[in-house]
């Protein structure tokens, strides 16, 4: 419960409207998309979002993502499962260093690059 309390706190310091130029969410596209296959449906916009940025602003995408699955709500083994049967696998080491969500991107080859974030303890 603390875990996701920090997580709520940090994530509205990124998505509340600010009103400095160049601020971070003027750099960063924020959605939310329900769907009862979450990786899939995450590579998908990924992609998308990718293209259309790439030709639009010549920019690249950079995927950010989290690593914990310690208290995680969700497990995505089986869609993760289904994602390497679609386009490779990759060394269960990878999965077990990046997470699963991580994975996914990187075996969708989505983004230039992929980010992924751990905090143990976060100060609020």
């Amino acid at each position: 419960m603390q875990s996701e309390t920090a997580d709520n706190i940090v994530w509205s310091r990124y998505v509340s409207p600010r009103s400095e130029a160049g601020s971070v969410s003027s750099r960063i596209e924020f959605r939310e998309v329900p769907t009862p296959i979450p990786l899939h449906a995450a590579i998908l916009q990924a992609r998308a979002l990718g293209d259309e940025w790439e030709t639009k602003t010549k920019t690249r995408l950079l995927v950010v993502t989290g690593r914990s699955r310690r208290l995680a709500v969700e497990n995505h083994e089986g869609e993760l499962k289904e994602l390497m049967e679609e386009y490779g696998s990759v060394g269960s080491e990878v999965r077990k260093t990046i997470g699963d969500v991580a994975t996914a991107f990187v075996v969708g080859r989505c983004g230039v690059g992929v980010v992924v974030l751990q905090a143990v303890n976060v100060g609020v």
